[in-house]
């Protein structure tokens, strides 16, 4: 558990805040950390040579974005909205992990979540284009027999907007629906082994 927070520790969080028993602190990177052992480089030194910090000189240090640890009993001990912190992202790694393994099992995951993205950016910028595009083409045809040259540019141009709007919008629409339904029936394909070889099932 320890290994897991250090490590969550190190990769996220990089400044860290020492404040010594003696009135002194210090700052800098965190290099590595334990319950026993906190390893900083300093900003404000020449050498660059990492400090290693005991318990026992320390009063409190502070991780940016985890918390406030305290000393306790010898040892580092994260404050309780440090902790909620750790925890938090502890699931996160755990949840992408899963993830991970899921869509590395199952490569039917991985073709049919990119296909419904595809399809949900198509359908998210073709819907709304052929919306505009009908109501730029219902304008520019609008109120023709009117003698006002600028009145009629700008029916014109209206209507010139719309008749590439709307064919676009459409195409879009009509590509993106069959991709994120596909897209879909993929990801839930299951491949199932038996005895007699491999079998293909649907969830629908």
């Amino acid at each position: 558990m320890m290994m897991a927070i250090a490590t969550s520790v190190s990769a996220l969080a990089v400044n860290v805040v020492v404040n010594f028993t003696n009135g002194g602190s210090v700052e800098g990177v965190l290099v590595s950390q334990n319950d026993t052992l906190l390893v900083v480089e300093p900003y404000y030194t020449t050498t660059h040579k990492a400090l290693e910090i005991r318990p026992e000189r320390v009063k409190y240090f502070s991780v940016s974005g985890i918390g406030r640890y305290d000393v306790v009993d010898g040892k580092f001990v994260p404050s309780a909205k440090a902790q909620a912190k750790l925890d938090k992202m502890r699931a996160e790694q755990e949840a992408h992990a899963q993830l991970v393994g899921e869509r590395a099992a199952n490569p039917n995951l991985v073709i049919g979540s990119a296909l419904k993205k595809t399809g949900g950016v198509c359908m998210g910028i073709g819907i709304p284009s052929a919306i505009v595009g009908a109501i730029l083409v219902g304008v520019g045809n609008s109120g023709t027999n009117t003698t006002d040259v600028s009145k009629l540019k700008t029916k014109a141009n209206c209507a010139a907007a719309g008749y590439v709007l709307l064919p676009m919008g459409a195409a879009l629409t009509i590509v993106g629906i069959p991709l994120n339904v596909h897209g879909k029936r993929i990801a839930e394909m299951n491949i199932n082994y038996t005895g007699n070889g491999a079998g293909l099932s649907f969830n629908f």
